[in-house]
């Protein structure tokens, strides 16, 4: 026992002295260092054996280890808007991934350090921590550059690589070296889905430890780059994570839904200028909320309104105290019940429809719920969270013009959102088996079984209609399968449950547009250019694309890059205009630059460009180099109809019936949809075989008999 009494003196002293020697007049490099979606269980740091982490090892033996660390909401804007504010998430107002916007009501640590003469960069890997959230508020630089596909599964999901992220971070390092700066790096390995570095996903499999050896061999990059550049020494680093994943421990596979521990509790680290305390551990709870206010007195910076947390360098943090966490995900996303908690030494209390007690001492994995067995503990926990506990208002930005627009769109008043309605929600520890069957139906919709994906919606539809994420789902589905009308009406039941959020209205803009209904395209994509301009002129773009309004068109491509988003998306507009008009040089050029620009960032291929490229190089008589952009459009996305379609034309136009045939039956087998067989029908009414259009729209028929389209082909 004296020598553990000596070993925390020791250790209290050293955290004193680093206070003392980078308090006051220094100001030190400071950078934080976020891996989105990092569970700390799962670090050689923290004990675990069954993945290396060399780079992340190697920063631990610098720094100042907290042994529980915890999140204060197991979401990305929520906890990142905390680690930047200091604040709980009902006082800096970001209480979802989508919807929200930060609250003037506190201050990011760029806009305390600026008066101490800092300066401030950030680079991001994920969509939800974008500019337009407020998220960048005082940075002089924010690097949010990830394109979003409006047909995307999930926003959460929407990233980009790591080494991307990285580079630019480095970019802005080097160039601000010589003054006092700040800077956020995040990257969102190893959030799903899982993509590791092909080294990794050999050793380890496609798993979320190959992602974590992933994003521990970015850090590595960063980390020797800072060392190369005389910028490590002395600098003040601090390594965390947002949150942590639940890899099925309580029947959650991924995170938002639950509080137990593998969801909030994180790793942190905290490297000082020379290093100084490296080594050390500090066994008391902390919160992430501490990190605002340890950069605060580490750089003598006045801190702002609203901070909930204590510096990590001093001795309050060992003093008694609650750490409260919530999600508000299961209400606005699947209505069902927000949850909350705190943890209180070695106590943690769940407050929900079944409240939960564990002893985090006796059991750290809380598989065995006291609270029948510590009433005391019980009782005083939920007394105290009461007062931490403010109910979070809808996703709700809406100026006065969007609520006309809304208004006129039927919305306003057609419906009461879950999270406004004050009676008893189900308990999402409960339906866990729904949660899981979602993913049946997300698997089954991106395998492009899109009629089993859509039996899966139906059925918990049934079970539940308060479901915003399945009412948008089910959407898409219906869309795939020709149904544009049902399509638009789901995807409008989606958006009468949360008017003021514009990512449902951009989804029924999408699926309108994909219908050929521009009208409603339009009113929707409009609702969107308050919060999201970026995918809102975008989405103009297309819309005047297709009605062959070519100035409309450029105009809003204008507006788009003017956002200084979706660049992408953008330069490929730009290609689409020119090869409206009949430019397919300066068109090839623009679709060339967007290819160029995919893989300089390493981004994920972008729908419909390679077939773009494909169409534009036929056209100019490059029919070699077509047919391999319309077979890299099929690698990349093997149940979209459209280069098939093309492909089957060029093909046959060559003499090379026998490939068409086969690619024919390529299509059917990948995606049999009622697009896919109305893009064969067509495909060989335009070659001049009025029978075999016949026959492949009676063929589709036979699967969806009450499909308009192939009952007009059959017609001929």
């Amino acid at each position: 026992m004296r020598r553990v009494l000596l070993v925390l003196c020791v250790l209290i002293a050293a955290c004193g002295a680093g206070k003392h020697r980078i308090g006051g007049a220094s100001k030190p490099p400071v950078i934080i260092i976020s891996i989105d979606t990092l569970r700390s269980d799962h670090l050689p740091m923290y004990g675990y054996k069954a993945v290396a982490t060399p780079n992340l090892d190697a920063l631990r033996k610098d720094s100042i280890l907290f042994d529980r660390a915890y999140s204060h909401v197991p979401l990305t804007a929520p906890s990142h808007a905390t680690i930047l504010t200091g604040a709980l998430p009902a006082d800096h107002g970001i209480r979802d991934n989508i919807g929200y916007k930060l609250s003037a009501g506190v201050s990011t640590l760029p806009e305390v350090l600026k008066p101490r003469g800092y300066t401030s960069g950030g680079a991001v890997s994920a969509i939800v921590l974008r500019s337009s959230t407020g998220i960048s508020r005082g940075f002089d630089f924010w690097d949010d550059d990830i394109d979003v596909d409006t047909r995307y599964l999930s926003m959460g999901r929407v990233q980009r690589n790591g080494d991307a992220t990285r580079l630019v971070a480095q970019k802005w390092i080097g160039e601000h070296a010589a003054s006092p700066f700040f800077f956020l790096f995040h990257i969102y390995e190893p959030h799903s889905p899982l993509e590791p570095e092909a080294q990794f996903e050999q050793r380890y499999g496609r798993t979320y430890d190959a992602e974590i050896a992933t994003a521990d061999a970015i850090v590595g990059r960063f980390i020797d780059y800072l060392k190369s550049a005389g910028i490590y020494d002395k600098a003040m680093i601090v390594l965390l994570s947002d949150h942590g994943e639940g890899l099925n421990d309580h029947g959650e596979s991924e995170h938002g839904l639950l509080l137990y521990r593998e969801a909030i509790q994180v790793p942190l680290l905290v490297k000082l200028p020379g290093n100084d305390s490296s080594g050390s551990s500090i066994a008391a709870p902390v919160q992430l909320s501490d990190v605002y206010p340890t950069i605060v007195e580490a750089t003598g910076a006045k801190p702002g309104p609203k901070v909930n947390g204590l510096s990590l360098l001093g001795d309050d943090i060992r003093k008694p105290r609650e750490i409260y966490s919530e999600t508000y995900y299961p209400r606005f996303h699947y209505g069902w019940s927000d949850l909350h908690s705190l943890v209180s030494a070695n106590d943690h209390y769940i407050h929900g429809p079944s409240p939960e007690l564990f002893d985090l001492a006796k059991d750290p994995a809380e598989k065995s719920n006291v609270l029948a067995d510590n009433r005391r503990a019980y009782l005083s926990l939920r007394g105290k969270i009461a007062s931490y506990i403010h109910k979070a208002s809808a996703p709700a930005n809406i100026d006065p013009e969007q609520a006309k627009q809304l208004a006129a769109l039927g919305y306003v008043g057609s419906g009461v959102s879950a999270a406004d309605s004050d009676e008893n929600l189900p308990d999402p520890r409960l339906h866990l088996a729904s949660a899981e069957r979602m993913k049946d139906g997300y698997r089954a919709f991106q395998e492009g079984k899109y009629d089993e994906a859509l039996v899966v919606f139906d059925e918990l539809l049934h079970e539940n209609p308060r479901m915003l994420d399945i009412w948008s789902m089910k959407a898409r589905s219906l869309g795939k399968l020709g149904r544009e009308q049902e399509a638009i009406a789901a995807a409008k039941e989606a958006l009468k449950l949360s008017p003021g959020n514009a990512n449902l209205a951009l989804i029924v803009a999408n699926i309108a547009l994909e219908a050929g209904d521009l009208d409603t395209a339009k009113q929707h994509a409009q609702l969107a250019v308050k919060d999201e301009p970026g995918q809102a002129h975008y989405l103009l773009a297309e819309i005047a694309i297709e009605r062959k309004d070519v100035a409309t068109a450029r105009a809003e491509t204008q507006l788009t890059l003017a956002t200084k988003r979706e660049g992408t998306l953008a330069t490929m507009m730009l290609g689409r205009i020119e090869k409206e008009e009949g430019n397919f040089a300066a068109a090839l050029a623009r679709f060339d630059e967007t290819l160029r620009i995919v893989r300089d960032k390493k981004q994920s291929p972008v729908p419909r460009l390679q077939y773009l490229r494909g169409d534009t190089l036929a056209r100019l008589g490059r029919n070699d180099e077509a047919e391999a952009a319309f077979h890299d459009e099929i690698k990349e996305f093997p149940t979209e109809p459209a280069p098939y379609k093309n492909l089957i034309l060029l093909y046959v136009l060559q003499g090379r019936n026998d490939e068409a045939t086969q690619l024919i039956f390529t299509l059917e087998q990948k995606s049999p949809t009622p697009p896919s067989y109305v893009a064969i029908s067509e495909a060989l009414k335009t070659i001049g075989d009025a029978n075999g259009a016949k026959y492949w729209a009676a063929k589709g028929l036979q699967r969806y008999p009450k499909d308009a389209h192939l009952r007009s082909l059959l017609k001929g």
